[in-house]
Order: structure tokens, then sequence, then C-alpha cells
């Protein structure tokens, strides 16, 4: 009886010290998230739409995976509808149909943590107004349209950042509207939304395009689900 005894209290030690050696989901440092609802910010000839004019709706979903390494990807698919038209990311370039969106993320995608962005923020871009983005990066992207490669290696910015886009697609403030000429560009953010935002772009240079970029795509999600995400120091 001792000797089973003895066995029986070996195992349970053996699953203590297993629960201990295994690492806990919740303890995972790395990223996951899901964002639905996307719309498409303008085309060729303007991409930002500060008044919300030339903002279509689209169907599709947006998943974002970064691991305890840093690695991770990017992966949307986003389709047009009768209401939304084609997209227009280039002077002569109507999409319709689905188009996928794809992006590695390695050590070089500048992912950064708890920042803020935009504005007159050092390295942001004032095209957008400042706001407090909870992860931002920047990585390259392919564009494939009904599962045919059309754009390669374009450069993209992305964040999960307080919202800057009213329902109406606008970005206001009190009925002042968005200006990149504002002397204070803050104060147009929502800290109680959060949309992903995707901004992509060659680095052929078209003085016609806003920004000025021969091809342009600008998404906006604005139904964000962080299903995983690590401790962040100030948060």
């Amino acid at each position: 009886m001792s000797y089973r005894i003895l066995i029986l209290i070996g195992v349970v030690a053996a699953l203590v010290g297993l629960f201990f050696i295994l690492p806990s989901p919740a303890s995972d440092s790395g990223w996951a998230i899901r964002a639905d609802a996307p719309e498409v910010i303008g085309g060729y000839g303007d991409n930002f739409c500060y008044d919300g004019k030339g903002v279509q709706t689209l169907s599709g979903t947006l998943s974002l995976v970064i691991l305890k390494d840093g690695t991770g990807s990017i992966d949307a698919s986003v389709s047009t509808t009768d209401g939304s038209g084609p997209l227009h990311p280039a002077s002569s370039d109507e999409l319709t149909g689905t188009i996928r969106i794809l992006s590695r993320i390695d050590a070089a995608s500048k992912v950064r943590q708890n920042i803020e962005l935009n504005g007159d923020i050092a390295g942001g871009d004032p095209n957008l107004p400042q706001t407090h983005a909870l992860l931002a990066g920047k990585s390259a992207f392919d564009i494939y349209v009904d599962g045919k490669l059309l754009y390669e290696n374009l450069r993209g910015e992305w964040s999960l950042a307080d919202a800057v886009r009213q329902s109406d697609g606008s970005i206001r403030q009190s009925g002042l509207l968005y200006s990149p000429l504002l002397r204070d560009k803050s104060g147009f953010s929502d800290s109680k939304r959060t949309e992903f935002t995707l901004l992509l772009h060659s680095d052929g240079a078209d003085a016609n395009n806003k920004p000025p970029y021969s091809i342009v795509l600008h998404l906006v999600f604005s139904d964000v689900t962080i299903e995983k995400q690590p401790q962040i120091a100030g948060k």
C-alpha cells in the first residue's frame, strides 16, 4: 500500500512540475488581432477624404498575428460591393472582386507599441491627426485580385489606434474639419473607439495623387477585436 502511495505522490509531483515549466497562454507576449467593417478611403487623386466624401464601405476582414520573437503576418481580404463600386489605387487601375492584401512582419518592420502617432509627432504622417497607437508598424505588402498578383512589395504603414474617423467617414472635431495645415493637429481622436488603419503606397511618385505616389490604397477597419496582446508598459 505504501508503495502505491509513493507512486501516486510521484505522479502528482511530476504534474505540478510540468505545470510550472509549460508556458501559460496568458503569459504569451504575442499579438492576435481581428478587424472587420472595412472602408476604403477615397482613391486616386485623394486618399484622405477628410470630409468623408469618397469613403466607401467594403466587405471583408483583416487578421494580424505577431509572435513572441517579433515575426508575424497581416492577412486582409476585402471585396467591393455594388454600393462601393471599384477601387481606384492608381490613375489607370480599377479593382473589383476580392482583393487580398498580405504582409510578412519581421525585424525590419519597425513595430512599436503604446506610442503617439501622426500629426506633428516626429516620424509620423502630418496628413493624419495625432492619435494614440497601441500598436504600429511598417512592412512590405503584396496585393492579389481574384487570386492573381497585381502589386508587389508596396510600402505599408499600419496602426491599431484610437479612432479618428467619424461614422460618416470624416475627420472632424466639433465641426472643424481636419487639415494638415492646422497648427494644432491633436484633439481629433476618440479614445473610446479603436480602428485599424492600413495605408499602402508604391515607391513611384505622382504629383497628381494625394499622397503623391503612383499607387495608393488606404483602408480603415472600424470593428476591432484584440484576441491576444502582451502586457504593455504604461497601459
